[in-house]
């Protein structure tokens, strides 16, 4: 589904490429750290510091790397 205007599209892409790298590489990773906020923010309140790093390892890249990543947990799926 494409709802965005031909005109839209092309502004942004002029607006993208007018951007220098170190620009657009900040704000990719202003992204990432607002979509990390939106899934913290939406964790049980009880958990830990490191349940809640494994569920939102969890969430971004699936139960398999979580499982590995914190192995003391890798019993418990979180939500």
């Amino acid at each position: 589904m494409n709802d965005t205007s031909s005109e839209i599209e092309a502004f942004l892409a002029a607006r993208y490429a007018a951007m220098t790298g170190s620009e657009r590489a900040l704000m990719a990773l202003q992204m990432f750290e607002t979509a990390q906020q939106i899934v913290l923010s939406s964790l049980d309140p009880a958990l830990n510091e490191s349940e809640r790093r494994r569920e939102l390892c969890r969430r971004f890249y699936g139960d398999e790397l979580a499982q590995s990543a914190f192995p003391e947990r890798a019993d418990r799926v979180i939500g």
